[in-house]
């Protein structure tokens, strides 16, 4: 019997007493984990599981329903790359075609342990939100002529995007901890952290490894509107982060920002 051939809630329900045998055997108790375990090992060999196989249950992928026509632009991309890194998640470029538009659409999607994905599709669509607003009104500045630029409004309104993003991705880095914040390894929680991380990179991986994915095109350099730039990074500073963490995985990112 293979693992395609069994009903997917009953495997589902499988992986889930294995982990909870697991948990239970790393009780204090002997006999009482060595009756876990092999309840565990006993329902891998009929479901022909591997360790791989429950620790990959954990890896799952969201996609945002913010989307574009056929591609979306670099700051956009930008910001679920900045995100994702920012909570130890992998974005992709999810393109599909939409039959309600009829056309092809783009998505971003985000990778990761749960619930890391969950959080970071949050985050990145939060911020997409304020983004969007404070993209739209630089543009209107220089449509209007309040803001200056050698480039078109939409243009110069992208360059001020990217640059927005540049500064909110250093504000998630110290938001969330980094493996680097223990760079000494003095505590066991810098240790412990980068083992955790690397774990979890190594699973998303090996999740990817059964997808069919495409490497994204690197985009070109190009040179940037200065002004711009400054504006992005001037409205990017006030921007402030501050995590909620609630109990039982139910994760908050809330976001404002200073007049």
């Amino acid at each position: 019997m293979s693992a395609q051939q069994i009903d997917e809630k009953k495997l589902e329900r499988a992986i889930r007493k294995i982990k909870h045998c697991m948990a239970l055997a790393q009780s204090s108790n002997e006999n009482e984990a060595a009756t876990a375990l092999r309840q565990a090992q006993a329902l891998m060999r009929e479901y022909r599981l591997t360790d791989m196989d429950v620790k990959l249950s954990d890896v799952g992928e969201v996609e945002s329903d913010l989307h574009r026509a056929k591609r979306r632009p670099a700051w956009d991309q930008q910001l679920s790359i900045a995100v994702a890194g920012a909570f130890n998640c992998t974005t992709l470029r999810r393109r599909k075609w939409c039959s309600a538009k009829g056309q092809v659409i783009e998505c971003a999607t985000f990778v990761g342990v749960s619930p890391a994905q969950n959080i970071a599709l949050y985050a990145y669509e939060s911020l997409h939100t304020k983004l969007t607003q404070a993209r739209k009104e630089y543009c209107s500045a220089v449509r209007s002529g309040v803001r200056r630029s050698d480039y078109s409004p939409e243009t110069a309104g992208d360059h001020f995007a990217l640059a927005w993003v540049w500064e909110v991705q250093s504000k998630l880095k110290a938001l969330v901890p980094q493996a680097d914040d223990d760079p000494i390894g003095q505590s066991a929680t810098g240790q412990d952290l980068v083992a955790i991380q690397a774990k979890d990179k190594a699973l998303i991986s090996e999740y990817l490894a059964t997808q069919d994915i495409k490497e994204s095109r690197k985009s070109k350099g190009v040179e940037l509107d200065m002004n711009a730039q400054i504006a992005g990074m001037l409205a990017g500073q006030k921007v402030e982060l501050h995590a909620g963490i609630a109990r039982g995985g139910d994760d908050i990112l809330a976001l404002s920002a200073t007049a």
